[in-house]
């Protein structure tokens, strides 16, 4: 079967990896234009008395130096003229033109009929892996490529955009040299896509990787098997030297530009600690993408159930063992055991980024009902009250369960409010406690590529 995309040889390949911008060409890319710039090409010379089609544009735009398409006209318009008619000036060309493209007060312009080509969310996405570095290179005028931004609100994304009035058409490779100085980044670390040679030939004068992409029109041709090398488009971009040739829509950008893992290959969110003091002896590991299992043995069995609780259903691997001073009293294992278990989670959570940072979850069991609202803060915090009515809990004191939480909360570095909102039996209301501490970490912890450092201040320290 005919494949407009050949394989990208080996150093195209690794240059892929180090695509750190992306400059687009608009009409035929980003908008579709056939019914609109193309068509007011046909409609300008039938003003003059002279019939082209759209496949005489197209014939043109594989050859190539045919960016403006006030020029364009013209010279379509003079291929056509019998020697003895009088060419019109470009002046008037470019007047009638503009008249049809932009409409007036009675007749509404062709530009009205643009169509966004690739999907809103498709470009997002790939402006995220980008971080960002987006650029319009485009022989439009200004007020054209603005206008068809905001249409269809993409002006968020491309806040870079060289216009006509910028730079000279291409294939001069001025605006593309131009659009990566302002992204500051090399050339060599940007990608140019076009659907004609003049933007294949822009880019890799420039120093860019320069992939082809077919427009609408030309696209249909391929489908319905109406076209063949070398007459067609896939050739003449690739005869341009391009890169490569997608299809139309841009979705085999989620192809070249990889999404970067939220977590770094190889890094395990994980945290080990060892904590040894005259009081008590506790060693605890913390995985954060785990399953839910979880060996606990802390010498209090309620404390070791309420733990299993919070691995369960935040799915957190937990291990911890603890050898204390039970002789005395629960104090010092229960608080130890959670600042120990509060520093692991802290060194699993690494530099906190790429996650959610805020959760709540109301959890009950039976009669009882809890609320846990979290924040991944790093401004330690906590607010607990579980409305116990009895002093103890097997060999815990329900004091000391309230500040296990407070105690894990300051050492792991979070805001943290536990209220018990209904209940009778005291074991219920601590165990849906721990419960929607598990559930409300399990969302706060959770990767979220859009989130970045969750801050507006830069940080989370």
């Amino acid at each position: 079967p005919y494949s407009c995309c050949p394989a990208a040889s080996a150093y195209t390949t690794s240059r892929m990896t180090s695509i750190k911008a992306i400059l687009f060409d608009m009409d035929g890319v980003l908008a579709s234009v056939g019914t609109s710039y193309r068509e007011a090409i046909v409609q300008t010379a039938a003003h003059f008395g002279v019939k082209i089609s759209q496949e005489d544009i197209s014939v043109q735009k594989k050859i190539g130096n045919a960016n403006n398409d006030w020029i364009l006209s013209k010279k379509l318009i003079d291929s056509k003229l019998n020697p003895s008619e009088q060419s019109p000036t470009l002046e008037k060309v470019t007047e009638v033109f503009e008249e049809i493209y932009q409409g007036n007060d009675t007749t509404p312009g062709l530009c009205e009929t643009e169509s966004l080509i690739p999907s809103l969310g498709l470009l997002e996405e790939i402006y995220r892996r980008c971080n960002g570095a987006f650029a319009v290179v485009t022989g439009r005028p200004i007020k054209d490529c603005h206008k068809f931004l905001q249409t269809h609100k993409l002006d968020h994304l491309f806040k870079i955009c060289i216009c006509m009035e910028d730079a000279p058409a291409k294939p001069n490779p001025t605006g593309v040299l131009m659009a990566c100085k302002k992204l500051g980044v090399e050339p060599c670390n940007a990608l140019m896509i076009g659907d004609t040679p003049d933007d294949i030939k822009a880019g890799k004068s420039g120093g860019t990787l320069a992939w082809g992409v077919l427009t609408p029109e030309e696209d249909a041709k391929v489908t319905l098997g109406l076209v063949r090398p070398p007459e067609d488009m896939t050739t003449c971009l690739l005869a341009a030297q391009a890169d490569g040739v997608m299809r139309c829509g841009l979705s085999q950008l989620l192809d070249i530009i990889p999404a970067a893992p939220l977590v770094p290959q190889g890094v395990l969110r994980r945290g080990e600690v060892h904590r040894n003091t005259k009081e008590t002896r506790i060693d605890v590991t913390v995985h954060l993408d785990g399953s839910g299992v979880c060996e606990v043995h802390t010498g209090l069995g309620f404390l070791d159930h309420m733990i299993s609780q919070l691995a369960k259903h935040g799915r957190f691997d937990i291990q911890l063992t603890c050898s204390g001073d039970l002789h005395i009293d629960d104090h010092h294992t229960a608080e130890d055991c959670a600042l120990a278990l509060g520093e692991a989670f802290d060194l699993a959570l690494g530099k906190r980024q790429n996650i959610k940072r805020f959760a709540s979850a109301l959890c009950p069991l039976d009669e009882a009902l809890s609320r846990v609202v979290v924040d991944i803060s790093s401004r330690p915090f906590a607010v607990v009250d579980l409305q116990f009515t009895r002093e103890m809990i097997g060999q815990i004191s329900c004091e000391m369960l309230e500040h296990v939480l407070e105690s894990f909360a300051h050492s792991s570095r979070l805001t943290l409010h536990v209220h018990n909102l209904h209940g009778k039996n005291n074991h219920h209301k601590a165990e849906s406690a721990f419960k929607a501490l598990g559930v409300a970490l399990r969302e706060a912890v959770s990767l979220d590529a859009s989130a970045g450092v969750p801050s507006t201040k830069g940080v989370l320290n």
